[in-house]
This record gives C-alpha cells, sequence and structure tokens, in this order.
C-alpha cells in the first residue's frame, strides 16, 4: 500500500517588498542578492494577517480543492510551526476551530472535528517534516484515515540585520492519503540529529520599569555560517544514514529547505562531487570541464562548472523559483518548492524525488519519494500563478510601517481570508478570536 500527499495548499500574504527596493534602502549591492542568493521579492503579513490566518486560509483552500472530503475521515491536523503566538495553546487549536466553522457553514455538522487529533510540532525549520513523518505513520495504520499536516510561520529578523533581505512569510497545507494521486513516499529516512546553537530564539532578560522580566522575541539569534556548516554537515550525515546505495544524480529532481532560493544549490554541490567520486565517474567531469585536479580549490571549481550549472537547472532550480518571490518560509519552505518542483517542471509518473530537510538546533531528515499518475489533475487546481498576479507590491517605507505595527487597517483586500475577530488585550485576557471571511 502507497502512503503519501494527496493533495496541497498554499497561502501567503498579499504584499510583498521587492527586494530592489530593499537594497537600495540598505545600500546592499542588489545583483548580490538576485543573481548570488536567488531573491526577487518577500511576502510581507498585512495588519490583519499573523501565523494562524496565513495556516487556516491554507487548510479552508485545501478543503475547498477537495469538496468530496469527509471531516469525520480526518484523524489528524498536525502543525509544523515556530511562529507559535502562545507558549501553551497551540496553533493546531485555533486551525480546528477554522476547520470546525468551514464544515458547519457548509452543513456538513457542527463541531465534526471532534475527534480529530491536534498538535503543534516544533524543530526551527523542520517541525513540519517531523509533523509529516509521524502523520505517514499514523496512515499507514489507519488507512481508511486522512490526516492534515501544515506548515506555517512568519520569518522576521531584525531590522538591517544581514537576514532581514531573506524575511518571508507563508503557509501550505498537506494532505496525507493511502494511494494518493500526488506523490508517494519510500519507508526508508536518514536522519541526522546534533545539538548546536546556529539559530535560536531564547527567553531574553529585560528590564522593564525597574524590573527584571523574561520576554519572548520572534527574532531569531543565529550565526549564518555556523548555520550553513551545521546545515551541509547534518544532511551529509543524514543522506549516509539513508539506507541507500544510490547516487544523487539519479533521482529526477531534488527538493530542500530553502533559507533563500538559492541555498540549495549552494549546499549540495560537494555531496554531489563526493557521489560522483565514488561512482568513478567525477575525474571524467573534471577533465571535460577544465578543472586541475592539482590545485585545492577543485571544489570551488566544480560548484562553477558547466556540468554544475547543467545539473542545477535540470534537477533543482524549478523548486525555487517561488522561494525567490516569497522569502524564506522556515517549516513551509520545503513543501513550496515541493510545489515549485511539480509546476514549474515537465514532471511526469514514476519520476522520483529526493526531500533534503533542515531544522537549526540541528536536525536533517533525507527522504524520497515517487511521483504518481494523479499528479496533473491535482496541480491545475492550485491557483498558484493567479496568487503571485494578485499580491500587490509596498514601498519600503510602507514596509517599516508594518513591521512597527502602525498600520491598524488593512492595505489590500482578501479574496478569502481568515481574520482576527476579537482583539488581542489585557481587558479581554489577551484571547484571540478567529473567523472565516469570504
Amino acid at each position: 500500500m502507497k502512503i503519501g500527499i494527496d493533495d496541497m495548499a498554499f497561502m501567503a500574504p498579499a504584499l510583498a517588498l521587492p527586494i530592489k527596493d530593499l537594497a537600495e534602502a540598505r545600500n546592499i549591492e542588489y545583483d548580490k542578492l538576485r543573481f548570488g542568493l536567488g531573491l526577487k521579492a518577500m511576502a510581507v503579513c498585512d495588519a490583519d494577517e499573523d501565523v494562524v490566518t496565513l495556516a487556516s486560509t491554507a487548510l479552508i483552500r485545501l478543503f475547498q480543492q477537495n469538496e468530496n472530503l469527509d471531516p469525520s475521515d480526518i484523524g489528524r491536523i498536525y502543525v509544523g510551526t515556530e511562529s507559535s503566538i502562545d507558549g501553551s495553546k497551540p496553533i493546531a487549536s485555533y486551525v480546528h476551530d477554522i476547520a470546525n466553522q468551514y464544515f458547519n457553514s457548509n452543513n456538513q455538522g457542527e463541531n465534526s472535528l471532534r475527534n480529530c487529533d491536534v498538535i503543534d510540532m516544533t524543530f526551527a525549520c523542520i517541525g513540519a517534516v517531523d509533523a509529516m513523518h509521524n502523520s505517514l505513520d499514523y496512515v499507514a495504520c489507519n488507512p481508511t484515515k486522512t490526516a492534515i499536516v501544515i506548515a506555517a510561520d512568519i520569518a522576521n529578523y531584525d531590522l538591517g540585520s544581514p537576514g532581514e533581505y531573506t524575511q518571508g512569510a507563508g503557509a501550505t497545507a498537506i494532505l496525507l492519503k493511502a494511494n494518493p494521486r500526488l506523490i508517494s513516499f519510500n519507508s526508508s529516512w536518514g536522519v541526522a540529529m546534533k545539538s548546536e546553537h546556529d539559530f535560536f530564539k531564547p527567553v531574553r532578560l529585560e528590564v522593564l520599569d525597574g524590573e527584571v522580566k523574561e520576554m519572548h522575541d520572534e527574532k531569531p539569534i543565529y550565526d549564518g555560517h555556523l548555520s550553513n556548516e551545521t546545515y551541509k554537515q547534518r544532511i551529509e550525515e543524514a543522506w549516509e544514514n539513508y539506507a541507500t546505495d544510490s547516487s544523487i544524480s539519479e533521482y529526477d529532481y531534488l527538493v530542500f529547505h530553502l533559507p533563500y532560493a538559492y541555498h540549495g544549490r549552494r549546499i549540495i554541490s560537494s555531496l554531489l562531487e563526493k557521489n560522483l567520486k565514488t561512482s568513478g565517474h567525477l575525474e571524467q567531469i573534471y577533465r571535460e570541464n577544465g578543472i586541475d585536479i592539482n590545485t585545492p580549490d577543485t571544489r570551488k571549481q566544480f560548484a562553477k562548472s558547466d556540468y554544475y550549472k547543467k545539473w542545477v537547472k535540470k534537477h533543482v532550480s524549478g523548486g525555487e523559483v517561488y522561494s525567490s518571490d516569497i522569502g524564506n518560509l522556515y517549516t513551509a519552505s520545503i513543501f513550496l518548492s515541493l510545489m515549485s518542483t511539480l509546476k514549474n517542471n515537465i514532471v511526469s509518473h514514476g519520476q522520483s524525488v529526493l526531500f533534503f530537510a533542515y531544522g537549526s538546533g540541528s536536525k536533517a531528515k533525507v527522504f524520497s519519494g515517487t511521483i504518481e499518475s494523479g499528479m496533473s489533475q491535482v496541480i491545475t487546481r492550485w491557483n498558484l500563478d493567479e496568487f503571485f498576479d494578485d499580491r500587490r507590491s509596498i514601498s519600503f517605507s510602507t514596509y517599516i510601517d508594518l513591521r512597527g505595527k502602525k498600520v491598524s487597517k488593512p492595505i489590500a483586500p482578501k479574496k478569502l481570508v481568515v481574520q482576527l475577530s476579537s482583539g488581542v488585550t489585557a481587558t479581554n485576557r489577551y484571547e484571540r478570536g478567529y473567523s472565516i471571511r469570504a
């Protein structure tokens, strides 16, 4: 029996800041960001958007794409995120409430998801992959049931920091089933784990009104160089643990967690080079590409070679397209990369996809899947091109105002949105309530 992804849906803010405008405002060389990192625009949350509205709207879109989905068949809705709004009450509980509202409005019963399990899973950017890994096991044990995994995050960094230009926001919702239409997964997974402090969000101590208080800040403390190194080390260790004799080059497409659009192509070159050496093809590639094996920088030469550029274009670049226009989605980035791969390549039934997932802290997972025959039927309903066409570009000053919470009313109209229906104030105990606005 095959287990995997039957369908996917995507949601991101309706606003975007062109990277060129950010580069000009911050006095950063634009070509470095555009052609070095692959950045074109970054998603920016409107005044009425947060991680719950993004997650819930992605889920509703998934429901709308699958009108025959019976709520009684949904055994779990798991959320992978590192953008929690509460230290106790999970995002999944808000999403569950919105889902109940949706089914009730469609006359499918009040509290129709009362027996659906929900939870948030957090491990930096790999939390949603962990949620999917767990949920695949659930479906395998309960093949008449479905599971939904939502990846949702808002990536914000300190203004003017080196991470600012990689920011993004968005959510994906994936439907897991037996005998899926889109992609089925192999049962073998490679895992690698080592505790690191490459990127984290600690409780900070601050003095307020003369008192030392513990404060949580969603903006991370990070070491970009260390994070790149741990990402590279963990995925190489996870690949070794993957229990396969195959070569990376044998897979049709590679899908990565993408902190920025071109991160995958930068991080994988050394591992591909090792694979080619093991298979005995590397020296010939060196000769054909004019790489001098007697110099110590063969790795850099290989990464700049025509061979590698052609390999990236064929196996990797399709998955980078949407990341360039959205930015870092943390947990959702690997799933958007999958959607991008399927939409921007001529894919066919039986082709293989190799996944490299990473979460700072640090952990990596390597796994693979096979594209199924219902793929074409599924992706035609995603309307991703329409989404990007409808987005509104904002100025740098508007971006600063939104980050500073100086915009009280939404800038862009929404076709469908889950909105915050009750304010977050001390008088209402900071309770959040959400409702569907069609």
